[in-house]
């Protein structure tokens, strides 16, 4: 579809559907005139008063930045009674077009990104939140759960746009009591669209970099439709570039959507959209050894196919699509009473491929299934692609009731989910040329009674019921914020697995009480002390965990199902301090004592990268963050954030029969020490800004007997902005570089047991196993023209 059809087409979608973008002034409105969704509360009037009273000056963009926040947009001011950051389009809208969200919050303290691409587009990527995971991070887009019910992974990209991003909150430790997630133990991410503009406009963006990037983005907005108080808008996007490590293309296509409602005091309804579709070659995990010696290379799939060749980069790739739909109202029903209520639906549709060796005569489970005739045979052996296809379905509504008489707030809500996912991993024959029969697996291997070749084939269903209260007290002149909070979350699972020879049902039930308090006292207008203690669960994760993985060549198992596994458990304390002025300021210290630490340790399996979950037993989690930033002065915007973080295993973990020797070492991929520092400047016409991130070196292995090494990297901005131009709002030009040293560094690893042979507990020989690791992302160019109109 070219530009000028796809632009037709969003014009008459942007009458009925909606988001947020500029108005057709080219400026953002401000934030006061985008009320929150649900999980997102509005920040006080106070709050908000006290920050405009202090901007030395705006400026006009079609991007939505007005100058105005502190550390270049990456320090809101914030009251809330917990470790919290919230990054606004001061920031975001001055990194590269292709970022995805969590390369807009890698420089928050307690985030590690882990970046395997050069444009921080890709959902490869991954990150930790104080030593902790991403599948421990809750993450909501305008109040809906957003990540991968079954393993947590908050895919990001797949959410909205960056053009379309008003704000990203993150949640260090706590997350909110009536957030909709339930593997918040790190903390969450919220990420929030902007609303619809008021009047008529939109807005492009042209962007163009080395690896042949390239992208296109488009928005409409209606404005208000006569005199109805609704606004829409709608937008799309396509992006595409080279691998830039190895052969092999990344696509991505993304459409955004929203329409709102206001009407009276505190009511409004949104009914939004996101659509994404995407595809790209997986990252190569490497050991140290082939990084010592080989370097990027190490990781490179092979540009072209022979027979036999499972590098080929083709059979290691990944495609993707999803839609998310929320409708989050929010009512005033009079004397202190509101109303907030959030339906939705999550659909994620998928499959990752990998090559590997089948025999003639396979077996599904245990059941032979003859000669499979399968091409290209030799010595009873053939080349097959491994499918992983993926299906998700997830619903339901987190409904929140309020009331609020004097000094007090008495909350109350219900959150009910159900979730279906039907996941296969059938065969499919290798054609000469390397392309599988069907990506999807449409035409799998069949056996000689014509059922389909299958490693397994897993449906689950999952539902949950969740009730919360709090109760929120204020004194001395509202000085004084006592807060308590009760959650109880019950969990159903039902799960087949219809391989012959496996166990077929699978059902258990949960349930988890989760109490939390907080306290904050206001010594002065501009400073603040508070202290919380919470508790957060997260269930055992992935597919794995319901069903086997099987050997299609043989009657065995590869990987048997978990059986082991209980929810994991945290108790966290923390104790902060914040300043708002001319320099805000953001600090605390924390601490978590953990049960049923779920760890991942990965392995090849066929050719395919097959994660495993085990108890890691007890870990405790202790910490200090630091962050501050300055308000525009003279249009510069220093900032800089610090984490220091001991993380440790407390119990010898079971190998085998035996046990290897781990309490008391530092868990893997904690570093001690993390740093970030970045100076912004914009003078209205020209903006630049440089940030730098250090991250310190960290384990890889339970045992503490490898080590991946510290790196830093940086990444650079210059802009400048024109005057209107005939249709043109406030157009402008920006570079991005990112790695902008293009430093060489791994970025993530697949942690192990022990990397070096050692001596058990019993006194066993337990044999090492290599780590791997992805590559960190390099150099990345993109240049990119925009304007409103």
């Amino acid at each position: 579809m070219g530009l000028l059809s796809q632009l037709a087409v969003l014009l008459s979608c942007s009458t009925a559907l909606a988001a947020t973008a500029a108005p057709a002034d080219g400026t953002m409105a401000p934030r006061r005139d985008h009320p929150r969704p649900a999980s997102s509360p509005k920040l006080p009037a106070k709050e908000e008063k006290e920050e405009q009273i202090q901007v030395v000056g705006t400026v006009s963009s079609a991007t939505g930045v007005t100058n105005t926040t502190p550390g270049g947009g990456l320090l809101a001011p914030e009251t809330a009674a917990q470790a919290q950051q919230t990054v606004t389009r001061d920031f975001i809208a001055k990194q590269s077009p292709t970022s995805n969200p969590l390369s807009l919050i890698q420089y928050v303290p307690g985030i590690t990104l882990a970046n395997a691409d050069a444009f921080g587009q890709s959902d490869q990527s991954s990150f930790y939140m104080r030593g902790m995971g991403q599948t421990s991070v809750g993450y909501t887009l305008n109040g809906i759960p957003a990540a991968d019910p079954t393993h947590y992974v908050p895919y990001t990209s797949q959410a909205a746009d960056t053009e379309n991003i008003s704000h990203l909150t993150v949640q260090q430790g706590v997350a909110d009591i009536a957030m909709p997630v339930y593997n918040a133990l790190a903390g969450s991410i919220k990420e929030s669209l902007a609303d619809p503009a008021r009047h008529f406009g939109g807005k492009i963006d042209l962007s163009y970099g080395n690896h042949q990037a390239a992208r296109e983005f488009i928005r409409l907005d209606s404005g208000e439709i006569g005199h109805s108080g609704i606004r829409t808008f709608a937008s799309y996007s396509y992006g595409t570039h080279a691998m830039w490590l190895g052969p092999g293309r990344s696509r991505r296509s993304h459409v955004d959507a929203m329409a709102l409602k206001e009407w009276g005091a505190g009511n409004s309804a949104r009914v939004f959209m996101t659509y994404n579709q995407s595809s790209e070659p997986y990252l190569m995990s490497i050991t140290m050894r082939q990084w010592k010696q080989y370097g990027r290379s190490a990781a490179y799939y092979d540009p072209t196919y022979t027979t036999g060749d499972y590098n080929y980069y083709k059979l290691n790739a990944t495609q993707q699509h999803s839609v998310i739909i929320g409708a989050p109202v929010s009512l005033n029903l009079g004397h202190g009473l509101t109303f907030e209520s959030s339906p939705y639906y999550v659909h994620i549709h998928g499959a990752g491929n990998n090559g590997q060796t089948q025999a003639e005569y396979g077996y599904n489970g245990t059941q032979p299934t003859g000669n499979l005739n399968i091409p290209n045979a030799q010595d009873g052996y053939a080349p097959v692609l491994a499918i992983d296809d993926w299906n998700q379905h997830s619903a339901g509504f987190n409904n929140t009731l309020a009331w609020k008489s004097g000094h007090n707030e008495l909350k109350a809500g219900y959150w009910y989910n159900y979730y279906d996912q039907h996941e296969i991993a059938p065969l499919s024959q290798i054609g000469p040329d390397g392309e599988g029969e069907n990506y999807w697996g449409k035409y799998p291997i069949r056996g000689q009674n014509g059922a389909p070749l299958m490693l397994f084939d897993i449906h689950l269903i999952q539902q949950l019921n969740a009730l919360f209260v709090s109760d929120t007290y204020k004194a001395l002149h509202d000085r004084l914020t006592l807060n308590a909070g009760f959650k109880y979350v019950m969990m159903s699972y039902h799960s087949t697995n219809a391989i012959p020879g496996d166990q077929y049902n699978y059902g258990r039930n949960d349930a988890q009480p989760l109490p939390q308090v907080s306290a904050s006292f206001q010594i002065t207008p501009h400073d603040q002390i508070y202290l919380d203690g919470a508790t957060a669960f997260m269930e055992p994760t992935g597919i794995l965990v319901y069903g086997t993985y099987w050997d299609g060549s043989a009657p065995i198992v590869d990987e048997a199902h978990s059986t082991n596994l209980k929810a994991e458990y945290s108790i966290s304390e923390e104790i902060g301090y914040r300043h708002t002025g001319l320099v805000n300021i953001t600090a605390s210290f924390f601490n978590y004592n953990m049960t049923n630490k779920q760890s991942s340790i990965s392995s090849y399996i066929g050719g395919r990268l097959v994660s495993n979950y085990v108890n890691a037993g007890g870990q405790t989690s202790r910490g200090a963050q630091f962050a501050a930033g300055l308000r525009p002065w003279h249009g510069f915007s220093p900032y800089v954030s610090f984490q220091y973080l001991h993380v440790t295993t407390d119990n010898n973990l079971p190998d085998g029969t035996d046990y290897i020797r781990s309490a008391g070492k530092i868990a893997p991929y904690s570093p001690k020490t993390t740093v970030n520092v970045g100076l912004s400047y914009d003078n209205g016409t020209l903006f630049a800004n440089g940030y730098m991130s250090y991250v310190g070196s960290q384990y890889s292995t339970f045992m503490n007997d490898q080590t991946m090494p510290a790196y830093a990297t940086g990444n650079v901005t210059v802009g400048y902005r024109f005057r209107k131009l005939w249709l043109a709002q406030s157009p402008q030009v920006q570079v991005n570089v990112m790695n902008v040293t293009d430093n060489k560094y791994l970025a993530a690893g697949n942690g192990g047991y022990n990397a070096r042979t050692t001596t058990g507990v019993f006194g066993s020989t337990l044999a090492g196993r290599a780590p791997t690791y992805i590559v960190g992302g390099g150099f990345g160019l993109v240049f990119s023209v925009t304007t409103g109109f």
